[in-house]
C-alpha cells in the first residue's frame, strides 16, 4: 500500500510516511472479540500490501513503498496509519469507481469487512495474539521484477545528465538491440518499465517499425508514469518486436532546478517474450486532443475528445493521462444504435498513481462505435496549495508538467484478426 496524498511529482518514497509521524502509543489491552494481528490482520497485509510493503517490494515506475510489513514489529509502528488510510480508501491506490468493481484485474481494493477489521484492531489495542501456522507470503518475483525473469532488459548505453537548471525537458535516447540479444522476430507477453532515477515523470518507448493506429503510430511499444503497473498479455496475443529494432525512448524528466540538483539518468525496460508467434496483435493509440484552453481561477473545466472506430476492436485496457490541473477523467463508448457505457469513470484522478486499468476479460466494441474522453481540470487557488501550479494563467496543452495534456489511451487488437481460444 503507497500513499496517493502527495500531488508533486518527485517524491518516490510515497507511502504511510505521508501522514508525518508513527503512531501514538496503543494500549495492549484486548479480548476476545479483538481481531489479532497474527490471525486477521498478517493475511489482509499480504494479500493487499507486501506486493509493495516488503524488503525489495514492487517498483510501480518509480513509485516504492517506505516501509516493509513483514512481522508485527515491523507494523505496530503505522497500526494508526494504516487503519486512517485504509478506511479513507486511500490504500491501497485505486481510483476507478466502485461500478467498475470486478472488472480489472489489477483491482487494488480493500473489503468493507476488512477494512472494518483494521479499524476493530487498531481500536482493540493492536493486539499481536498468538502464532499462527499460515503459509508465508508468496515470494516476490524473480529479479523483482513485476513480470518475473526478464527474457531482455533494454537499457541507455550511456546515463544522461539533467542538469541544474532544469525544470522540465523532453530527451530522447535511441538504442539499437544487438542481433545477439534479439536475433529474430519475437511477440511480446510482458513488459515492464523502470527508471534509472526520480526525476523521471513518464517514458514513451517505440520502435524503428512506425504504422498508423487511432492516429498514433503502432510503433509505439507502450508508456508509462508513476505508479503505472507493468504490461502483460493473455498467452494468444502480444505486441511484436522485430530483429534490428531500435528503442526509441522519448523521456520527460521533472524537477525542482537549482544549484546541486542534476541527476544522471539511465532508465531501461524489460521485456518477456512468447515462445512463439501469436494469433492476434494488441495496438496502443489514444484518443486526445491539444486544442483546449483552461481558463484561471476556475475550480472545474471539461475537455472532451472523441474517436470513431472504422473496425470493430477487443479493448484490452484503459489509461487516462493528465498533469497536475487534472482532477477526474472518464471513457465512454456510445455505440452504432445510440446506447452508451461508461468504460470507466475515475472520479479523482491522481498525477502519482496513473493506473493503466486492465481488463479480465477483453471488451468488444463494434465497428462505429465512439469512444468518447472526457477530462476535468481544477485550476483553482485550492489546487494550487495543494499541487504546486499557478492558477492565474489560461493552460493550454504543453509539455512540461506545469502545462497539460489531455489522452485516453488504449490497448486493443482489431476483432476481425483471429480470435482468441479462451485462457481458462
Amino acid at each position: 500500500m503507497t500513499s496517493s496524498s502527495a500531488p508533486v511529482f518527485g517524491r518516490r518514497l510515497i507511502g504511510l510516511l505521508t501522514l508525518g509521524l508513527f503512531s501514538p502509543a496503543l494500549s495492549g489491552a484486548s479480548d476476545e472479540a479483538t481481531p489479532t494481528f497474527n490471525q486477521d490482520v498478517k493475511p489482509i497485509l499480504a494479500a493487499n500490501c507486501m506486493d509493495c510493503h516488503r524488503e525489495g517490494g514492487a517498483n510501480y515506475m518509480g513509485v516504492v513503498a517506505p516501509m516493509a510489513f513483514g512481522d508485527y514489529a515491523s507494523v505496530r509502528p503505522w497500526a494508526r496509519s494504516i487503519a486512517r488510510q485504509a478506511e479513507s480508501r486511500q490504500m491501497p491506490p485505486w481510483h476507478a469507481s466502485p461500478q467498475h468493481d470486478g472488472v480489472f484485474v489489477n483491482q487494488r481494493t480493500l473489503t468493507a469487512d476488512e477494512i472494518a477489521t483494521l479499524v476493530d484492531w487498531v481500536e482493540g489495542g493492536a493486539p499481536e495474539g498468538p502464532p499462527v501456522d499460515t503459509a508465508p507470503p508468496a515470494p516476490a518475483p524473480a529479479g523483482d521484477w513485476q513480470i518475473g525473469e526478464p527474457d531482455l532488459i533494454v537499457r541507455f548505453e550511456e546515463p544522461v545528465l539533467v542538469e541544474d537548471e532544469v525544470e522540465d525537458v523532453y530527451k530522447t535516447v535511441t538504442v539499437r538491440i544487438p542481433d545477439e540479444d534479439l536475433p529474430e522476430d519475437r511477440w511480446i507477453r510482458a513488459m515492464e518499465f523502470r527508471p534509472g532515477s526520480d526525476v523521471v515523470h513518464h517514458i514513451v518507448i517505440f520502435t524503428s517499425d512506425q504504422r498508423e493506429s487511432l492516429g498514433f503510430p503502432q510503433g509505439m511499444l507502450g508508456g508509462m508514469g508513476p505508479g503505472t503497473d507493468a504490461t502483460v498479455f493473455p498467452s494468444t496475443h502480444g505486441r511484436k518486436l522485430t530483429a534490428g529494432s531500435t528503442i526509441i525512448f522519448n523521456m520527460h524528466y521533472h524537477k525542482e532546478p537549482g544549484e546541486g540538483t542534476a541527476v544522471y539518468d539511465r532508465s531501461e525496460i524489460a521485456f518477456r517474450f512468447h515462445e512463439g508467434p501469436v494469433e492476434t496483435e494488441v495496438h496502443w493509440g489514444a484518443v486526445g486532443t491539444m486544442a483546449f484552453s483552461i481558463p484561471p481561477n476556475t475550480p472545474s473545466h471539461e475537455v472532451v475528445a472523441e474517436h470513431t472506430l472504422e473496425r470493430s476492436v477487443d479493448l484490452f485496457a484503459l489509461f487516462p493521462h493528465t498533469h497536475l490541473r487534472g482532477k477526474a477523467s472518464r471513457i465512454s463508448a456510445i455505440y452504432p444504435n445510440g446506447d452508451d457505457e461508461i468504460l470507466l469513470d475515475v472520479p479523482e484522478y491522481d498525477f502519482n498513481w496513473q493506473t493503466n486499468y486492465i481488463y479480465k476479460q477483453p471488451k468488444r466494441l463494434p465497428a462505429g462505435t465512439r469512444i468518447k474522453v472526457q477530462m476535468w481540470y481544477d485550476n483553482s487557488v485550492d489546487r494550487a496549495e495543494l499541487a504546486g501550479i499557478d492558477p492565474t494563467r489560461t493552460v493550454t496543452w504543453g509539455q512540461p508538467t506545469t502545462d497539460e495534456m489531455m489522452y485516453g489511451f488504449l490497448d486493443y487488437a482489431y476483432a476481425d484478426d483471429p480470435q482468441p481460444a479462451s485462457d481458462d
